[in-house]
């Protein structure tokens, strides 16, 4: 018998295996139960913590775990980013060729904490989403017409009033100035309502009618008060110092000398307003208001306009289903211009507010004072309309609410003119027969809400102002009154009412969503970028893009021959394609890239795409500012000479004006004119009152060239060295691509012509040429100012096309021949510029073809390109940007339990109110994850199973270690007791215990597991058993 026997170790065996356990960490847990850090990690260029070369460390921007942000991108940047291509110097993967790894300006980090992560994170397993809405500054808004596209700059608001009760109630909350409270009526005609009362923010104004009186025609008047939003003196406008620049006729020469603001007041003005009148359906009789008329809002019905809610009443609502209260609309001019009064006609005709609800009510009146005045290029306003005699024009927008509309709303719209006639005549407005009002200031009206401040035609203000102001009361509330001194049209409108709260300087609120997974590779992959039109690496043959260059933005590379364009030093420019053709800039400054855009409705077109700029930026760009280019080496992958045919894209952003300059080696002698016999920019007649694009001199300027400069290696017999010698022999007469900016009116496709009214400035040319013939192509349609314009020339069999913002703008045929040259390639002026440039003592003027203006993302692909691929180059918009042709938006480090969002042209993975309030887009200090986020992912747990066999031959272990077989001792107390004597049955041969645990002991006794049976087993006689024990645990050591 014995009680413990000696396992043998070849009866032991481990077998490792992994397991995974899926962690979902979220806002409410992410720290508190799992210990995730949320870090953010910003560039700095200066010495850390260091008040003379830096900034102080009471300055220095920090995580909420007090770590600071520029020493955790240090840190991440040393330890991962520093050198991606060697993976001796970083850690996490080795497959640089499957990885993409670039740290921009600024990056979230995620660290795991190894606890959960244990051996690393589970290549694959990695979901990471956040959801929430954000806004955007707009800078420009594109409007498709039947000419060409332009783009509008937003709305211009001078006030506006949202009686908040720590506003005082009646404050305009873009200024100081208090309302005017205007009422002869005992008690408040108005208080301030607060909570859920207003529409927009914490209060709105309630009017109540104080009485009526009867007129002696019988009518009723409601009396109460109102309240002056603005005095007739404002009606001249505020954002703009003068509306009518662009009229100069001297009054000396028989003209009217210059307009101001002061003689014709502001051409336009809009004022929206959220307006509640009272549930008619609880009120007495089911009456729409008080008895008398009610006026919304007025400027005078016998001079501008008025806006009426008329007073009926229903017994039950078969004549009225949808509850409008009816309106009635004066256009100003006469009392008597107005739309109809039968109360059942206008609501049959549906003219009225929705019942106890609010609705946004738009007034907008338009006017060209006296004659119609031309404009020059640039002013506030290009060109008076040829009806500019006519009488004002209102434009009066009702949106209510209409559960019926698959919208959720119905628009009324309604257009009138300010004149005794409905028809407006071509007449002079001093002309008071027949009263035709087309000046903002023609009469001396203040603007009332809440009660009427009309007076008898042609009659002066009273000397108290607002005294007149009793009648037409209003009932009912009034919320968020704004002024804009611009035309809104109905999509602005459309989004207002949908978003009250929006200002309309910003885009509607959009989905600032990601749902980003890992590929296994560590890179992170942005599911919501389709990367499905992407147009492949394979294709790629240069690729600059400058974003690298965030550390040098906002300075200018250069060389130091002229203090006039000191900088840096010369820029390395990366090509990021396969070719590392990497270039160098001179006199270039790197500044923030392009656009950020949103998209108009779902569906994906030219038109669409990019239709609101805001004036968040992505990237880095190259700014050109009438000197200075960049210079690319030659390759030949660069003559695009492929026969599946080529395609350039790139962004450009051109200045209303090419920038004037001087000659950067004298300094002082300035560039000539272009045009017939000079001129300021070529204005000789008969191109009075258009200009070009420049006062520099330069008909044509340089975008993108492979002309003007190439190096050959020649042998120096004496040294037997080679050397470069540059040349532009023969790049001049062969070269595959030269993009230039037309900036002249004189010439078209390179050739002089007649009349310049016939042609524009600012048109893209592209010439190529293989020493016999050439091909030029020349935009229809001019690049806007001010704008990011994509642009990109594609050759496609023997058709070379020009595609401008998405849309093919012109072809033409192009069946040259051999078109390479060894030139090298110049962004931003021609390349006899690096050769004058570095030599003062040249007297051709350097630099020779110079660009104002910016490029950026400028690629080369040795392939033609599909319209759904121009569309994704296109297409930068903020929630699913397909420009950068690159959904990778960071990284994965397993090991290490390490995650970061690296890419910094998304600005949406910057954005967010985790931790900071509301973050503001394009402010990454305040920007971590909202409080939607979600990080799904699975650590790697390695287990070892032990499988142990315990032999057990038939004379071992069979004696029982059961108290219970041991005879019981009763001592002289009757105490009961155990002896060391077996029970009889115990002692008798056939006796075989049953086996219910087994024990694994280590040699000092500890025990190490211990093994149930699933049920007790007999130990039988002569025959050898074995009993095999599996168990788990987290290391290798037992025996």
């Amino acid at each position: 018998m014995s009680v413990f026997k000696k396992i043998d170790s070849k009866d032991v065996t481990i077998t490792p295996f992994d397991v995974h356990k899926e962690y979902v960490i979220n806002s409410a847990n992410y720290s508190s139960s799992f210990g995730v850090q949320i870090l953010g990690a910003n560039y700095h260029s200066y010495s850390f913590a260091d008040p003379i070369r830096g900034k102080s460390i009471l300055n220095e921007s920090k995580n909420l775990n007090g770590t600071y942000k520029s020493i955790i991108y240090d840190s991440v940047n040393h330890l991962y980013y520093r050198d991606p291509s060697n993976p001796s110097k970083n850690f996490g993967g080795n497959l640089p060729e499957k990885e993409s790894r670039f740290l921009g300006e600024t990056a979230h980090i995620i660290s795991v904490p190894s606890t959960i992560y244990d051996l690393r994170i589970l290549s694959g397993s990695i979901l990471f989403k956040d959801h929430f809405m954000e806004t955007l500054p707009l800078e420009r808004e594109k409007q498709i017409t039947d000419l060409p596209t332009y783009y509008t700059t937003p709305p211009l608001i001078a006030n506006r009033w949202q009686f908040e009760t720590s506003q005082s109630g009646l404050i305009d909350s873009l200024g100081t100035t208090a309302l005017q409270q205007v009422t002869r009526s005992s008690g408040a005609p108005f208080l301030i309502q607060t909570g859920s009362q207003a529409l927009v923010g914490t209060g709105s104004v309630m009017f109540k009618v104080s009485g009526y009186s009867t007129n002696a025609d019988g009518t009723l008047t409601n009396i109460g008060g109102g309240i002056q939003l603005k005095p007739a003196s404002d009606f001249t406008g505020s954002n703009i110092a003068n509306w009518w620049t662009h009229y100069s006729t001297a009054s000396n020469e028989g003209g009217q000398g210059s307009g101001t603001n002061e003689e014709h007041g502001m051409p336009f003005y809009n004022i929206t307003m959220w307006v509640k009148p009272p549930d008619w359906n609880t009120m007495p009789n089911n009456v729409t208001g008080a008895p008398g008329r009610s006026t919304i809002i007025t400027r005078d019905k016998n001079s501008y306009f008025e806006l009426n809610m008329l007073t009926s009443s229903y017994g039950d609502n078969s004549n009225n289903p949808k509850g409008i209260l009816p309106l009635q609309m004066f256009w100003g001019a006469t009392g008597s211009n107005c739309t109809g009064e039968n109360i059942q006609d206008i609501v049959d005709e549906g003219f009225g507010l929705a019942t106890g609800s609010w609705n946004l009510v738009s007034v907008q009146q338009e006017f060209w004072p006296g004659d119609a005045y031309v404009g020059t290029s640039g002013s506030q306003y290009e060109e008076l309309p040829p009806w500019g005699h006519n009488a004002a024009k209102t434009t009066l927008r009702i949106y209510r609410p209409d559960p019926i509309d698959e919208r959720g709303f119905t628009v009324v719209k309604k257009v009138g003119y300010a004149t005794a006639s409905i028809f407006a005549p071509d007449l002079d407005w001093t002309n008071l027969d027949t009263r035709a009002v087309t000046s903002s200031i023609q009469y001396d009206r203040n603007l009332y809400i809440g009660s009427s401040g009309s007076y008898s035609q042609g009659a002066s203000l009273p000397t108290v102002p607002g005294t007149a102001t009793k009648d037409n009361a209003f009932t009912g509330s009034m919320d968020d009154i704004r002024f804009y001194e611009s035309r809104l049209n109905d999509t602005q409108l459309t989004t207002l009412y949908r978003h009250p709260y929006l200002s309309l300087d910003q885009i509607a609120p959009m989905t600032a969503s990601f749902n980003i997974s890992d590929d296994g590779y560590g890179n992170f992959i942005e599911k919501n970028i389709d990367s499905t039109n992407f147009v492949s690496n394979d294709n790629l043959v240069g690729y600059y893009g400058f974003n690298d260059l965030f550390t040098v933005v906002n300075q200018t590379s250069g060389s130091s021959d002229l203090v006039l364009h000191k900088g840096q030093g010369p820029t390395k420019i990366k090509d990021l394609s396969p070719y590392n053709n990497h270039g160098i800039s001179d006199k270039v400054k790197y500044t923030p890239g392009i656009a950020v855009f949103a998209q108009s409705g779902s569906n994906r077109s030219a038109d669409s795409i990019n239709y609101y700029q805001s004036s968040v930026q992505s990237g880095i760009r190259a700014q050109f500012n009438n000197s200075g280019s960049i210079r690319i080496p030659h390759h030949p992958k660069l003559n695009l000479g492929h026969p599946d045919g080529f395609a350039i894209s790139f962004w450009v952003k051109i200045p209303e004006n090419q920038i004037p300059g001087l000659n950067t080696i004298t300094e002082i002698e300035a560039y000539g004119t272009t045009g017939e016999d000079g001129g300021a920019g070529g204005t000789s007649e008969p191109c009075v009152n258009l200009i070009s694009g420049s006062t520099a001199g330069r008909d044509y300027v340089t975008l993108i060239t492979k002309t003007g400069l190439s190096n050959i290696s020649k042998l120096n017999n004496a040294t037997g060295q080679y050397f470069k010698e540059y040349s532009n022999k023969g790049v001049n007469d062969i070269y595959p691509y030269k993009i230039e900016l037309k900036n002249t009116h004189f010439q078209k496709n390179g050739k002089d012509i007649e009349f310049c009214e016939t042609n524009k400035i600012n048109t893209l040319i592209v010439r190529r040429s293989d020493g016999k013939s050439s091909a030029v192509i020349e935009s229809t349609l001019p690049l806007s100012p001010l704008v990011d314009n994509h642009i990109v020339l594609e050759k496609s069999g023997d058709n070379l096309n020009l595609w401008i913002n998405g849309r093919l703008d012109n072809t033409v045929v192009d069946k040259l021949g051999c078109t390479d040259n060894k030139s090298d390639i110049f962004f931003g002026d021609d390349g006899l510029g690096w050769v004058t440039g570095s030599n003062i003592s040249q007297t051709t003027p350097y630099p020779v073809t110079p660009f104002s203006g910016s490029l950026d993302e400028v690629r080369f692909y040795n392939t033609a390109l599909t319209e759904n691929q121009v569309l994704s180059l296109y297409d930068n918009s903020w929630k699913e940007s397909t420009a950068y042709q690159d959904n990778v938006v960071g990284n994965t480090f397993y090991e290490q339990g390490l995650l970061s969002l690296t890419n910094t042209n998304y600005p949406r993975y910057y954005s967010g109110s985790l931790h900071e309030g509301t973050a503001t887009v394009g402010n990454p200090s305040t920007a971590i994850f909202s409080e939607n986020f979600k990080l799904t992912l699975k650590n790697t747990r390695r287990i070892y199973e032990h499988k142990v066999r315990c032999h057990t031959k038939a004379s071992d272990f069979n004696l029982s270690l059961n108290p219970t077989l041991l005879k019981p001792l009763i001592d002289e107390c009757g105490n009961v007791t155990t002896s060391e004597e077996l029970r009889e049955f115990a002692t008798k041969p056939d006796f075989n215990p049953y086996l219910t645990t087994v024990g694994l002991y280590d040699e000092y006794g500890r025990m190490l597991a211990v093994a149930k049976l699933a049920k007790p087993i007999q130990k039988l006689q002569n025959v050898d058993m074995t009993f095999i024990v599996r168990f788990d645990r987290q290391n290798t050591y037992l025996l």
